[in-house]
């Protein structure tokens, strides 16, 4: 490893750690390596070449669920979630991306007809090869024993994503722009239309991004900059062609993508530079559009609604820890809800998903994931409401394990239930 960017980048460190007293991580690994400090260190000693075993220290660097917890305690604002996904880069480019990553990445996330053939086929899949099991949270599908992956539970795939529902010309046009994401479309297609319906309500015309590439998020975390900055390109070139006033985004994870990340991938000297910084400061969060809009003002009264308490909301970690997002959420969860919402215990502990993490360690992220939603569920929620896609997953399946009769939803579909009343 050879890049002066990098090691600037690492330098910022005093290894005071302070990483290690908020990592999420630290408490299951109870090891140096799995905190910021120790990672930095190892790019330390790779880019010095003290130590060129690259495997594992990609190994090392990829065991990290990028929450954000230690960045944002850092008293020397170290940059931990750039540093990392760059030495990711770095040592992707030496010794080589999986060939599963190269084809999800480079061929299928970019294209929107090709994820929907994926998605197609992984439902035929599903049906042949998985068991379905009913819970309090909906239809699941339980892999079997064969595939390694016993105890893990899906959503079922839908046959039709929310795009390709949408009527021939609707949602073509209009000022504000839906970027529904991968997972709403093509897993949740019911969050996508709530997250669509519920924006018409303010009045304004809404257009559906409809020949969107995946946001890069999930390609950027595993190395594959080459993957992401193609997503982001065709992203950043279409988003400027329609000119829209704002782009919402139901998903925060999605959205910390064209926030925060996006100008670190497509650097100055990039032609389509400007046109990115454009589009980054015109996309916002789905609760915001919401409050700033009106809908939230137009909810019918919740008061008579019942449930007192049973409602509570869980703080991802991209959309309210780096992108201090969290009001906003709460205060549309309280026109729609009324006294049903109250603040749940462990409201901002990381779920345990991570993306690849979920994938690379699911026995981690589960004991993670479990423990949040069994906290909540001890305190007396009964409903979990966020806006993250992999929240969502994550929290759904940790509910299957432990707390069956926990439903866990996106504030889009509280918001639609509320309309709904009308």
């Amino acid at each position: 490893m050879r890049d002066e960017e990098l090691r600037n980048l690492a330098a910022a460190c005093a290894k005071c750690g302070t990483c290690r007293t908020v990592c999420t991580l630290y408490p299951e690994r109870k090891a140096e390596i799995s905190v910021a400090r120790g990672k930095i260190a190892l790019i330390d000693a790779a880019l010095s070449g003290r130590d060129g075993n690259l495997g594992a220290i990609e190994g090392a660097l990829s065991d990290c669920l990028l929450c954000g917890r230690c960045e944002r305690a850092c008293p020397n604002q170290v940059l931990v979630e750039e540093i990392l996904m760059k030495g990711r880069a770095d040592i992707a480019k030496e010794i080589g991306l999986p060939a599963w990553k190269r084809l999800l990445f480079g061929k299928v996330m970019p294209s929107p007809g090709i994820r929907a053939a994926a998605t197609a086929a992984a439902t035929a899949a599903q049906r042949l090869l998985a068991k379905s099991i009913p819970t309090g949270s909906g239809l699941h599908y339980r892999f079997p024993e064969a595939f390694g992956l016993s105890g893990r539970t899906l959503p079922g795939f839908s046959a039709k994503g929310f795009i390709a529902s949408l009527a021939p010309g609707e949602a073509a046009t209009g000022d504000v722009m839906l970027f529904v994401g991968c997972v709403f479309d093509h897993v949740y297609p019911q969050i996508g239309r709530a997250s669509y319906e519920t924006m018409k309500a303010s009045g304004k015309e809404i257009a559906v991004f409809r020949d969107a590439a995946c946001c890069g998020l999930p390609a950027m975390a595993s190395g594959d900059r080459d993957s992401a900055l193609r997503c982001a390109e065709e992203n950043v070139r279409r988003l400027r062609a329609a000119a829209p006033s704002s782009v919402v985004f139901p998903c925060g994870s999605c959205l910390v993508m064209f926030r925060r990340n996006l100008l670190t991938l497509i650097p100055e000297t990039h032609p389509l530079r400007g046109d990115a910084a454009w589009v980054s400061g015109r996309c916002i969060d789905y609760a915001s559009f919401i409050l700033d809009s009106g809908v939230a003002e137009s909810l019918p009264d919740p008061s008579g609604s019942g449930g007192d308490g049973k409602i509570g909301y869980h703080d991802s970690c991209h959309l309210s820890g780096t992108l201090g997002k969290g009001r906003e959420a709460r205060e549309v969860l309280r026109a729609a809800a009324g006294p049903a919402f109250a603040e749940m215990p462990g409201a901002d502990l990381c779920c345990g998903y991570g993306g690849a993490f979920n994938v690379r360690d699911y026995a981690t992220s589960s004991r993670i994931g479990e423990n949040k939603v069994s906290l909540a569920a001890r305190g007396g929620t009964g409903v979990i409401a966020t806006a993250c896609s992999g929240c969502i997953l994550q929290m759904r399946d940790m509910a299957a394990h432990v707390q069956p009769s926990m439903r866990v939803a996106h504030i889009a579909e509280l918001v639609f239930a509320s309309l709904s009343r009308r």
